[in-house]
């Protein structure tokens, strides 16, 4: 009798101390997805990135854009005098990254641009507030389009969490033919999907922790219930390009190529032996010429309606 008391007491405890961990994962969990890593100047030295634009040789002002609920966010206005008739091309990084990882890829747009933006995320890179894991981070950016480009073209290019930014923003935008043409490098469907990735991917557990993490999550941030891409891929007025990794480990091939089919008009390009985060080194070339032929052609069926309206 006394063993199968001292038996269940174990027991006991042994429950108790696993749902304490259970508690203590999930709530690591959800801290660090609303506090990403910030890349600050000296991770971008680390990494051998440019740390501004003068280092990169381009013109920039520098300045903050003021969220409806009163964050300063960072931003860098990069100025191509000899293309004035260009779009305004505005990156979104992913989470975690910043306008520093967005400026090694200026080079792939800045020719066929009049500007090239680049901005801070909330809660990440020098941005104040948290990250809102791709939710009120689209009414910023539509606020930062009415403020660069209140009557230019506007090509919106995001990669990963920045990608379903950019295409949530162009489809809710209320001047409908501002936005001409969305970039969108190695984008997601589903919120939860790099979550479940990376926690798979570093040898961690993702269930029941994810589904108790993003039902918390859903609470905190109303909007993760509707933030599903591809019902906004739909509602897209411009052409949309996905690219995506034939090997990218944190989101999953299918999941980009449903929000690709989901808008009215798009093109979706594998690039082979391609991660995540790592297109526009795995194939420079392909890359390059794939995003300025899009933003050629964007800039073309724009100019052609103006003409004809």
């Amino acid at each position: 009798m006394e063993i199968a008391e001292t038996l269940l007491r174990l027991a006991v405890l042994l429950l108790i101390g696993l749902a304490a961990l259970g508690a203590g994962l999930c709530l690591v969990l959800g801290y660090a997805l609303l506090h990403p890593p910030r890349i600050a100047a000296g991770a971008a030295v680390a990494r051998g990135w440019f740390v501004d634009p003068a280092d990169a040789g381009y013109e920039a002002a520098e300045w903050s854009l003021e969220t409806r609920d009163g964050l300063r966010l960072p931003v860098w206005e990069i100025v191509n005098h000899a293309q004035p008739g260009g779009p305004v091309v505005i990156f979104s990084h992913c989470w975690g990254g910043s306008r520093r990882e967005s400026l090694q890829r200026v080079g792939f747009v800045v020719d066929r641009a009049s500007r090239v933006v680049l901005w801070d995320m909330r809660g990440h890179g020098e941005a104040q507030g948290t990250s809102r894991l791709g939710t009120f981070e689209v009414d910023d950016l539509l606020d930062l389009m009415n403020r660069v480009a209140a009557d230019r073209p506007v090509i919106l290019y995001g990669y990963s969490m920045g990608a379903g930014v950019s295409i949530c923003a162009a489809a809710r935008d209320e001047r409908p033919e501002r936005v001409v043409g969305v970039i969108a490098d190695g984008p997601y469907r589903w919120t939860r999907e790099p979550v479940h990735a990376m926690l798979t991917f570093n040898g961690l557990p993702s269930f029941p922790i994810l589904n108790i993490v993003h039902r918390a999550l859903c609470v905190l941030i109303p909007r993760l219930r509707n933030s599903e891409r591809a019902q906004f891929a739909a509602r897209l007025r411009c052409p949309l390009l996905v690219l995506h990794g034939a090997d990218d480990p944190i989101c999953p091939l299918n999941s980009a190529l449903e929000v690709a089919q989901a808008a009215p008009e798009s093109e979706f390009v594998i690039i082979p032996a391609g991660g995540h985060l790592n297109l526009h080194q795995t194939d420079a070339h392909r890359y390059h010429a794939t995003v300025d032929d899009f933003i050629g052609r964007c800039v073309e069926r724009a100019a052609a309606k103006r003409e004809h309206a």
